[in-house]
């Protein structure tokens, strides 16, 4: 689908602007014109048998099932008379579109506030923890596939679609280490603005303070013979989770006004 495609409709929805794709599909500010409530439209490469048919939905009924504040839910799927998948998900940007962690760190001059790193992990870890109990699992998570709503929270997008529609089996200790590796990753990533590669520059030197609890943190979790083996493990060792008042449902409150600057006014959504 390209833009061509403006203004045609799938089901109940106007397909009303395209915005930049994501990893595995193209992606559509959309229209639900009965209810008059924006969504993102996601348009799949178009499958070549049933098999593949079967694989898009299956991924669909997974991915709707999950219920938690930190993974973007899925609303609804069809496919087109084409054999093309689509699915919708709600639309948490404004008439700018879409902010995802990448975006909001570029905006912020490269890196962000250690509170707000924490948050982010936080939330992350914590959406993780329930896929991973309800036996889906997303691999590696990057800066660009997580969304920051208005009100500052993260939220993964399509968490888990990509390795059910590649038909991989399901997830092992090294799949989940991965993931939460990743975590790791991209924490010090949103610290330091730098790659997590080696070598590495402590991250607490670039901090005001609780360095040495985000540098135990990161070399930990990206420890070439341990590591965290699951996301609750690294949860529970993240620095400041056991303060007073932590929880996995805090929002970036830090980050509130530099997502509203950068999303302007609000639009209508769910």
């Amino acid at each position: 689908m390209d833009a061509t495609f403006e203004d045609a409709r799938l089901g109940p929805y106007r397909l009303l602007r395209l915005l930049a794709p994501s990893r595995f599909a193209d992606r559509w500010v959309a229209l639900h014109e009965r209810h008059q409530t924006t969504h993102v439209i996601h348009v799949f490469e178009a499958c070549h048998d049933r098999a593949e048919e079967r694989r898009f939905v299956t991924a669909m009924e997974r991915v709707a099932s999950l219920r938690q504040a930190h993974l973007q839910p899925v609303v609804q799927y069809s496919l087109t008379n084409a054999g093309r998948p689509w699915a919708v998900t709600e639309y948490i940007g404004s008439q700018v579109g879409l902010v995802t962690l990448e975006s909001l760190r570029v905006e912020k001059g490269g890196a962000m506030a250690s509170v707000e790193v924490e948050r982010v992990m936080n939330q992350l870890l914590s959406a993780s923890i329930e896929a991973h109990a309800n036996a889906i699992h997303h691999g590696p998570i990057h800066a660009d596939e997580v969304l920051v709503d208005r009100s500052g929270s993260v939220a993964i997008e399509m968490y888990g679609v990509a390795r059910i529609l590649q038909g991989l089996a399901d997830a092992n200790s090294e799949v989940i280490r991965d993931e939460v590796r990743s975590c790791v990753e991209l924490g010090y990533f949103l610290l330091t603005g730098l790659p997590a590669e080696e070598p590495r520059i402590p991250a607490g030197r670039l901090l005001r303070k609780g360095g040495g609890a985000w540098d135990a943190w990161i070399e930990e979790g990206l420890s070439a013979v341990g590591g965290y083996e699951s996301p609750a493990d690294a949860l529970a060792q993240l620095p400041g989770q056991h303060r007073d008042g932590a929880d996995s449902g805090v929002r970036v409150r830090t980050v509130i006004g530099r997502v509203r600057s950068v999303l302007g006014p609000r639009s209508n959504a769910d």
